[in-house]
């Protein structure tokens, strides 16, 4: 496997930093990351191996405000903001590898993101896999609260507060939990505007799933604690021509990170090739 480190500047300034993993050959397709809150691309390093020995290659790339890219932690300025990076990103991966079939991969927040992407913006990627979309939280504030967090993000938009992540559901796997919390390029803050937008994102994601016009394969856990699955599986129902679902059974938040992992890979895997015969 190959990997390299990239950067480029946004057009407001901020440095990104990005890292590539792919075969020694000409890849057969090849994937753009986006990642959840909190995290950082690099953590995917032990999954992407199981996909480049399947000739798959993938840029990954640390949303602003993580990991390290340069910006306030947790602190965005406009979803739209966001949806122009992945923009960004996605013509890096195109010019670095053309003319080869283009997924984009999102996990939680990032899934919210690039199913977003995939609704909104003008594209031309053969599809997305979404895993654990932050679609609608597990445990969903109430209406007050959520009320309350929006008066705020107009009032006080960049201050950060903890994201309230329970880290010990990320993962059934005790040892990928240890290493979540040992690394120091990981956050745990969050914006009320932040909150605010991913959260209103994920209800239009919902309302207006049917404009979805690209396959997809959605993937969740049915012990997921962090997002929820019934989200992701009435989305599912909803649009049943465009996505694929996938269930599995009692795994908790980081699908990429849990005890079958080489199971996870493997679907998505199969389901990139059978794109792309």
């Amino acid at each position: 496997m190959i990997q390299n480190n990239l950067q480029w500047t946004s057009p407001d300034g901020l440095n990104f930093f990005a890292h590539t993993w792919q075969p020694d050959n000409k890849p057969q397709a090849v994937i753009t990351l986006v990642h959840g809150l909190g995290e950082h691309c690099l953590r995917y390093t032990p999954y992407f191996d199981f996909l480049v020995k399947n000739n798959i290659a993938i840029l990954g790339f640390d949303l602003r405000g993580h990991g390290q890219t340069e910006g306030k932690r947790g602190v965005i300025k406009s979803y739209q903001r966001l949806l122009d990076d992945i923009d960004i990103a996605v013509l890096k991966t195109k010019e670095l590898f053309p003319d080869i079939p283009h997924f984009i991969y999102g996990h939680s927040m990032g899934g919210n993101l690039a199913l977003n992407y995939l609704m909104r913006k003008n594209h031309n990627l053969t599809g997305g896999i979404i895993t654990s979309p932050w679609l609608i939280l597990a445990n969903d504030p109430n209406f007050i609260l959520k009320a309350i967090v929006s008066f705020l993000k107009g009032l006080l938009p960049n201050i950060t507060i903890d994201s309230g992540l329970e880290i010990d559901y990320i993962s059934s796997d005790k040892n990928e939990v240890e290493k979540y919390r040992n690394d120091k390029l990981n956050h745990g803050r969050i914006s009320f505007k932040l909150f605010s937008t991913i959260t209103s994102s994920g209800i239009w994601a919902i309302a207006n799933i049917k404009k979805l016009q690209t396959p997809i394969l959605l993937m969740h856990g049915s012990g997921d604690k962090i997002t929820s699955h019934q989200a992701s599986k009435l989305i599912a129902k909803n649009n049943p021509d465009f996505i694929e679902y996938v269930e599995w059974e009692n795994r908790y938040h980081e699908l990429h990170n849990e005890t079958n992992r080489p199971n996870v890979a493997q679907k998505v895997i199969d389901w990139i090739k059978a794109k792309t015969k």
